[in-house]
């Protein structure tokens, strides 16, 4: 990603057509800021404790042959007089290049003019008296009473305080007709990110490749698409370039234009995706009194991107659908079209979340949050909930191995796990966490959802691990709507735990989660033998079943396929109103394995609507 402070400028990461993938090579592609030329303004920036100001403006002189725009970033307390000295200095410098280049051609060096420099105080009657040259930057730039104005060659340049602005963005590598595309990596400053316009254009001419567009670039006549945050492109925007003018908002403040082109042309996608299908299911929102809720393990880009994972791991994906930018449009299709109201990710990278997940969706009605992993992953958890169902109450994020340490809860199975010092620290060692969000619904206020979503431990030999963590989160989820009822005796509050559990269900995580209890001599205790756990009983209070069953897979690799994935609920507050069919598996084998060009993931969404229980 690129900044554009302190120069205010930036380069962003294009789309490239499949057929032009090699490996990790980027395109970059310059991002605009187009200047109001009836307007001559510097724009100067200063956060809050920053010990520095930047400043931006564009200097064009048709006698002196220069139109650039200059940056600065300067210390608050460097004098005005130094300030000034620079900017003067780095016009002239700008022109005797120009000379230079001109005179080498024409056989007369040329040399730079100094260029006048001063800032002026600006009265209403247009008088101008020169700033004090010891002034502080910071007092001449952003702390002056009454306005200021910088003189430039005797132009007249006002001072714009902080304007909202877009401080980065990115394209992704991957444009295809038929998928969103969003911008990625968008910050902005001093501006509301919700309240920017996006305007999209598509070039009118069409190119074989991207090299052929870039050499016409200036030449481009650009054809209007849209103003929508996402533009989705279509067969015939196939070969063209695409465009993004981003007008930055703060209320009624515009900050300036920014444009940014695409280095590639539009491309043709993969042809239908199996999740489409499954779209015909969801293509209708879930009725009153109903949730559709999805469990997904996206897969996090931190497990795929690397040699590893596309030799051994995936070996049948081919490289191009391995990359993030690829399988995010997948997924963001997938997910728009699910119109889910509740949505638990597992393996959700930190920057995907930021930069991708919660912008879209946020466009469309959810909050979300997003809890890493413990330790210094930067992949975990994700919830989103639509705003028109459900309002978020509280949120917590529990780290399983800290609780099992300090939460007295735990404190008689801690004591019993002293006695292995293998699996203690086996135990103590994992970085699992559970996410909890307690929601109340929007339509009826008097139901209230304790929402728990995990990913446990993978090992295949830690059963006994991940019945452990399975106890500590249900301990944990039961006390919290122990305290809910409490508090709210007029309420009813109930339970949904989804996740990636990593377990199949004839192993013990299923066996506890629907019949309540793992006593001290299930099998699973002694998954690894020499880490066997002896003495520990788990249980709870509530009547649960999986929402979709126990499909034959929902997790499809060369080396493993099974049931990890579930939508746990309470069977007394909620009824199964209907499952969305899984793919065929004719559709999951297409391809070998997952992931692939037609599944971002090597897991598969799990999709249920439940309606809560009449009173």
């Amino acid at each position: 990603m690129f900044r554009l402070s302190p120069s205010l400028l930036a380069r962003c990461v294009s789309a490239i057509p499949l057929n032009t993938w090699q490996g990790n090579s980027r395109h970059l592609a310059k991002l605009n800021r187009i200047y109001n030329m009836e307007q001559r303004k510097v724009i100067v920036f200063h956060e809050e404790d920053s010990d520095s100001v930047d400043i931006s403006f564009r200097f064009v002189s048709e006698k002196r042959k220069v139109d650039r725009i200059f940056n600065l970033r300067r210390k608050k307390d460097e004098e005005l007089s130094t300030v000034l000295s620079r900017i003067s200095t780095n016009i002239s410098k700008n022109e005797t290049k120009k000379k230079r280049k001109k005179g080498a051609s024409e056989g007369n060096e040329g040399e730079g003019v100094s260029i006048p420099v001063t800032m002026v105080e600006l009265s209403e009657s247009d008088e101008k008296r020169p700033v004090a040259l010891d002034t502080s930057c910071y007092d001449a730039f952003v702390n002056s009473a009454v306005k200021n104005a910088l003189v430039i060659d005797d132009n007249n340049y006002h001072l714009d305080l902080n304007p909202p602005v877009v401080k980065a963005v990115e394209l992704p590598k991957c444009v295809m007709a038929g998928y969103p595309l969003t911008v990625g990596k968008f910050k902005t400053l001093f501006a509301d990110r919700k309240n920017c316009t996006f305007r999209w254009f598509r070039s009118e001419e069409k190119f074989e490749t991207p090299k052929e567009a870039q050499s016409k670039l200036h030449a481009i006549k650009w054809v209007d698409l849209e103003v929508a945050y996402s533009v989705s492109p279509t067969n015939e925007d196939v070969g063209c370039l695409l465009k993004v003018v981003i007008t930055p908002y703060l209320n009624d403040r515009r900050g300036e234009d920014v444009e940014v082109i695409s280095s590639t042309l539009v491309s043709a996608g993969p042809g239908v995706c199996p999740f489409e299908h499954r779209h015909e299911h969801t293509a209708v929102l879930a009725g009153e009194k109903s949730l559709r809720v999805i469990s997904y393990n996206i897969l996090a880009d931190l497990y795929a991107d690397g040699d590893f994972a596309r030799k051994h791991l995936f070996p049948t994906c081919p490289s191009y659908a391995m990359d993030i930018d690829y399988r995010k449009q997948l997924l963001i299709k997938e997910l728009l079209g699910y119109n889910g109201d509740l949505i638990c990710m597992q393996e959700v990278d930190e920057k995907v979340f930021n930069y991708d997940l919660e912008p879209v969706l946020s466009h469309i009605g959810f909050e979300g949050h997003f809890d890493a992993k413990a330790g210094q992953v930067t992949e975990g958890l994700a919830v989103f909930y639509r705003t028109g169902k459900l309002r978020l109450l509280e949120r917590n994020r529990f780290v399983l191995s800290t609780e099992l340490q300090t939460n007295v809860l735990f404190s008689d199975m801690w004591e019993k796990l002293q006695t292995n010092e293998k699996v203690k620290e086996r135990v103590s060692e994992r970085s699992t966490v559970l996410q909890v969000s307690v929601l109340e619904s929007v339509e009826d206020p008097s139901r209230i959802i304790v929402l728990g979503n995990t990913h446990l431990y993978f090992h295949p030999n830690a059963d006994h691990i991940r019945i452990l963590q399975g106890g500590i989160c249900m301990q944990l989820l039961q006390q919290i709507i122990c305290l809910y009822q409490t508090k709210n005796p007029g309420k009813d509050v109930s339970l949904l735990f989804c996740g990636d559990f990593n377990s199949t269900p004839e192993f013990g995580i299923y066996r506890f989660m629907t019949t309540q209890l793992i006593d001290s001599e299930d099998i699973d205790w002694s998954s690894c033998p020499e880490e066997c756990i002896k003495g520990v009983e788990i249980y709870h209070n509530y009547e649960m079943e999986s929402a979709c069953g126990l499909p034959p897979y929902t997790n499809y690799t060369v080396g493993f396929y099974g049931c990890l994935d579930y939508i746990f609920y309470q069977t007394d507050k909620f009824t199964v109103k209907k499952v969305i069919p899984m793919p065929t598996h004719e559709e999951v084998t297409e391809h070998t394995a997952l992931p692939s060009i037609t599944f971002p993931s090597d897991h598969i969404a799990i999709i249920a609507d439940l309606e809560f229980v009449a009173r």
